[in-house]
């Protein structure tokens, strides 16, 4: 049987991956090139930002977890664990995610210049998305999935070519399912040059502005970074990179020794909660939804493509 999955990025590799490894002939459409996907511009890590509901996406990102804890051990995956320091000034409703970890512990932010009621280190996932998600892409494209850029406007275009559709195309679904739930989460980012005595990670979360991270990858270092909901706009802005770079310097002072290497804009996909399900049209139209994963997309997405694997077996009538 023959599926169309609609998006190229995290969310739709991963879910082309799963329906592949069942034996379905699997066919990946994108309007964008590789590069130009949201998912290239991440600063990918474990942990769930802006992605609900909170008793779904804990059992999908447990699943991720597991499937990251598998892929640190091949090389060439880009996925590798790094202790995480997390300083909540506000409330954090994330801190959930402890629960779906090995490793954390309370620690004196004082001891970090530091001055907020919690504190954390743990032990997460680091996907150095430049390695990552070409070696996803390369095992898709080894395993006989095919890819195809061509703009598809709606889930109705690929049938009766296709006997199920699977749409995985992020913060574009307000435009191919027609979700007005579904809006633009503007991230920024900045890349730097790697220092040696930067080691680990480090979010400083609060309610209001924009997230201050510090993410070193294997060969530069992630900055970021802003959370600008409704703004569609993925032009760098210079008020955006001097802001981000002033407020990382605080939390980790020897930023400010590397040397600037680019600028990185994305619009994560936010919703009120993650559409994982199936719609029937009518009867022989079955499409699968998966989008609206906030900033969560790395979190939850292998959790997410085995759900949407399971569902295509019982929609094309395989169970059993």
């Amino acid at each position: 049987m023959r599926i169309a999955v609609v998006g190229q990025g995290i969310i739709g590799l991963t879910s082309a991956q799963r329906l592949r490894q069942l034996g379905f002939s699997v066919h990946v459409f994108s309007k964008e090139l590789f590069h130009e996907t949201n998912s290239l511009s991440a600063g990918a890590y474990w942990w769930p930002h802006k992605v609900y509901p909170e008793h779904r996406v804990s059992g999908w990102a447990k699943i991720s977890f597991e499937e990251y804890r598998r892929l640190q051990d091949i090389a060439g995956s880009g996925v590798f664990f790094q202790k995480h320091l997390r300083f909540c000034l506000d409330v954090d409703d994330s801190l959930y995610a402890l629960d779906l970890v090995d490793e954390w512990e309370r620690i004196d932010a004082s001891e970090y210049g530091m001055a907020c009621a919690a504190a954390f280190s743990v032990m997460i996932p680091v996907i150095d998305v430049p390695k990552f998600m070409p070696y996803l892409r390369d095992q898709l494209l080894k395993a006989g999935v095919e890819i195809h850029i061509r703009e598809v406007e709606s889930p109705e275009e690929l049938f009766p070519e296709f006997d199920l559709v699977v749409n995985c195309t992020g913060v574009w679904a307000s435009r191919f399912a027609r979700d007005p739930l579904v809006y633009p989460i503007r991230g920024q980012i900045v890349r730097v040059s790697a220092q040696t005595d930067i080691q680990g990670s480090r979010r400083l979360y609060q309610n209001q502005g924009g997230l201050t991270l510090i993410l070193p990858r294997s060969e530069d270092i992630i900055l970021g970074g802003t959370s600008q909901e409704k703004n569609w706009s993925r032009e760098p802005s210079t008020q955006d990179t001097q802001t981000i770079l002033k407020e990382c310097a605080k939390l980790f002072p020897e930023v400010k020794r590397s040397q600037m290497l680019g600028i990185s804009v994305g619009l994560r996909p936010g919703r009120s909660e993650i559409r994982l399900e199936l719609e029937l049209p009518s009867p022989e139209k079955p499409i699968i939804h998966n989008y609206g994963h906030g900033g969560g997309g790395y979190t939850v997405a292998w959790g997410c493509a085995d759900e949407v694997a399971a569902i295509a077996v019982r929609a094309l009538g395989l169970e059993g």
